[in-house]
């Protein structure tokens, strides 16, 4: 293997240790960079396939000479593994470049959820609370409501009780007036017999 195709495969089992691990941002910028390298060395060997293969016809309308026929096949093996070497790096730094921003955001959806739930416990605090207060609210309006029903009771027997007390008056006085009546009467009566 060449070189470049040794560090290619070796950038492969890095980044299979970072998906494995999630390594997030800070290292993804430099991912970005590799993944451009290594999208050039895709490029490169697409080319060194197709021009192993134009060799190749050309070969087969030439009289065939074994061992350039064994270096031709030799040429488009390696050619071949490296563009699946180069794709499935390709693709494996697309799949951890997704993965971590899957991660990323998953982190980021907990820390929200962690704020939501203590701004819900803060929330539910307070509900709980204006219950309390409501419920002690309640209670009092009920013993007002109870004193008032007790004063309206006793302004109705205080009412009752004045009318009572002025009917009373009413005829204490014309009772009274009847006896002076009456005793004007027995005393005229009275003094007219004396006389």
């Amino acid at each position: 293997m060449t070189i470049y195709y040794t560090l290619t495969f070796g950038i492969m089992v890095t980044e299979m240790v970072l998906f494995g691990l999630l390594v997030m941002a800070n290292v993804m910028y430099t991912f970005k960079i590799v993944f451009g390298f290594i999208f050039i060395l895709f490029v490169d060997t697409i080319n060194r396939l197709q021009r192993i293969e134009s060799e190749a016809r050309v070969e087969q309308e030439h009289h065939h000479d074994h061992e350039y026929e064994i270096s031709l096949k030799t040429k488009k093996f390696y050619s071949q593994r490296n563009l699946y070497l180069t794709g499935f790096t390709l693709f494996l730094s697309v799949i951890l470049e997704r993965t971590s921003a899957l991660v990323l955001e998953l982190v980021k959806r907990e820390e929200e959820l962690k704020h939501a739930k203590s701004k819900t416990a803060e929330v539910t605090e307070g509900q709980q609370r204006l219950i309390n207060m409501e419920s002690d609210y309640k209670k009092q309006v009920e013993a007002l409501n109870t004193q008032i029903k007790e004063l309206k009771r006793q302004n109705l027997d205080y009412e009752t009780l004045k009318k009572q007390a002025a009917q009373q008056q009413k005829e204490f006085d014309r009772l009274a007036t009847e006896y002076n009546e009456l005793e004007s009467s027995l005393g005229t009566s009275e003094a007219k017999k004396d006389l």
